[in-house]
C-alpha cells in the first residue's frame, strides 16, 4: 500500500433474496408477489426472470402487507398507506430492525498482550452469571500467571 493512502474497506453488500426466500419468509406466493409488483404495492425485482433477486424493503413491505390485510384494509387502501411510508416507517411501525444493532465490546486486560473481550448488552439486560463467569476468568488468569512468572 502506497505511504498516506488508507487501507479500502468494501461495505457490506446487500442483503437479496430470490422469490423462493420471500415465499418461505412471508408465506405468501411467488405468484402474489408477483401481483403486488404488477399493481405497486411492491417495488420492481432486481433483474428479471429466475435471476430476479428482492432485498430487504421487499420483505419487510410484504410483511406490512399481511399485517394490513390481517387488519381487513382493502388493496387499493394498503397501496395508499404504502406511497406514504418509507421503509425505516415500515419498521418502526411492525417493530423491526433494518440494521444490524451495534456491539459493544468491554476489554479486560489479563497480562500483557492477553486480553479478554467481553460483549456487553444494554444495561437492562445484563447477565450476572456472565458477569460471574468473567469475574472467575479473571482470577484463574491471574493465578495462572503468577504461577507462570514463579517457574521462569
Amino acid at each position: 500500500m502506497p505511504p498516506g493512502s488508507l487501507p479500502r474497506f468494501d461495505a457490506p453488500r446487500p442483503v437479496r433474496y430470490t422469490i423462493a426466500d420471500l415465499e418461505r419468509e412471508t408465506g405468501v406466493s411467488a405468484r402474489t408477489i408477483r401481483f403486488y409488483i404488477t399493481e405497486g404495492l411492491l417495488p420492481p425485482a432486481y433483474g428479471r426472470g429466475p435471476s430476479a433477486t428482492y432485498d430487504t424493503a421487499h420483505l419487510l413491505r410484504l410483511r406490512y402487507i399481511q399485517f394490513l390485510k390481517d387488519e381487513r384494509l382493502s388493496l387499493s387502501g394498503i397501496k395508499e398507506r404504502l406511497s406514504q411510508l418509507t421503509d425505516e416507517h415500515i419498521a418502526a411501525a411492525m417493530q423491526v430492525r433494518t440494521r444490524p444493532e451495534a456491539h459493544r465490546w468491554r476489554r479486560v486486560l489479563l497480562y500483557d498482550g492477553l486480553e479478554l473481550h467481553v460483549r456487553e448488552g444494554r444495561e437492562a439486560e445484563r447477565d450476572f452469571e456472565l458477569e460471574r463467569a468473567v469475574d472467575q476468568i479473571v482470577d484463574f488468569a491471574d493465578s495462572a500467571l503468577d504461577d507462570l512468572g514463579r517457574q521462569q
